[in-house]
């Protein structure tokens, strides 16, 4: 049996060579491929066959290529930083970075189904991340850390970001802790320092009255990646929004020392079309918690903005 990563880089290797046939026989036949939206191109997509045509003919007509960057597997599932190379309409080349989270079958022996997140339809990375030297499809060593600690960590920052708790916040970082945001997201420059870091979280949540969720993780030696989950008013709006997204955790001696970002921004719900989030034990708007995390507080009253 392939190993979950080797199954992945194939899929990638296949879309490279735009072989139709490959890209087929490494999907299962219910096959799903969910992107964000609102957006024009977030339409699932929801065959093999329709995937292998699509991604072959991006290869062959838009010159597109992909590359795995970070790659980190738990069980069946599967997360993937990458990058995207290709031409637009006028032949300008582009580059287009972004994570997506990868469900196998049961028997690990096919893709069963991707979540992409990114900025669909335009370039985007990490606004000031250094991509030198980015080493394809490194997986983390096993060191410290068990996944019921990661996601303890996770939702414990989560839970001190929706108190807008600076103290507790920086209990979580370490010193020079980074944040990196996906751009041309507003507000995507990285955000540096425990002290700094924490103070920008109670700003924002006071400002929108947001509540973060932990959706699913996936944890590997000093490594996590995490589905997430933003409710929040934007505009001082009594309508509730959601913003959903992926992230990347690099741990140093348990506490948080780097964080990768990846999400589309706007004044209105973001999130993965027509992905069954109730099913999924996924946190939504009427009910702002996850089969993995129930937030605290769930009052949120004194977070709310200043009159």
């Amino acid at each position: 049996m392939p190993e979950p990563e080797s199954l992945v880089l194939a899929l990638y290797d296949a879309c490279n060579a735009a072989d139709v046939p490959a890209i087929r026989a490494l999907l299962a036949d219910d096959f799903t491929h969910y992107s964000l939206g609102p957006s024009a191109q977030s339409t699932p997509i929801r065959s093999a066959a329709q995937l292998a045509t699509q991604a072959a003919a991006a290869a062959t007509q838009q010159q597109a290529r992909w590359r795995v960057d970070r790659i980190i597997t738990e069980a069946t599932n599967v997360g993937v930083e990458y990058t995207m190379w290709l031409s637009d309409s006028s032949g300008s080349p582009q580059v287009r970075r972004g994570s997506e989270w990868i469900e196998l079958t049961p028997q690990a022996t096919e893709i069963a189904q991707i979540r992409s997140y990114h900025q669909v339809g335009q370039p985007s990375d990490l606004d000031g991340f250094d991509y030198t030297g980015v080493d394809a499809a490194v997986r983390p060593a096993i060191t410290s850390g068990a996944p019921a600690e990661r996601l303890n960590a996770i939702a414990g920052y989560y839970d001190a970001c929706t108190a807008a708790d600076v103290d507790a916040l920086m209990g979580y970082f370490t010193e020079d802790v980074v944040h990196y945001f996906l751009q041309p997201n507003v507000g995507s420059r990285p955000v540096a320092g425990r002290e700094h870091l924490a103070r920008y979280w109670r700003k924002v949540a006071q400002l929108i009255n947001a509540r973060w969720v932990t959706d699913s993780i996936i944890a590997r030696g000093d490594e996590a990646v995490i589905e997430w989950s933003m409710f929040w008013n934007p505009d001082g709006s009594a309508d509730r929004i959601v913003t959903r997204g992926m992230e990347w955790y690099v741990f140093e001696d348990d506490l948080i020392g780097q964080i990768r970002s990846y999400h589309m921004q706007l004044r209105e719900s973001t999130e993965l079309e027509e992905f069954a989030y109730v099913a999924a034990g996924y946190s939504t708007l009427a009910a702002e918690r996850s089969a993995l995390h129930t937030p605290h507080p769930e009052d949120l009253t004194g977070n709310r903005r200043r009159a």
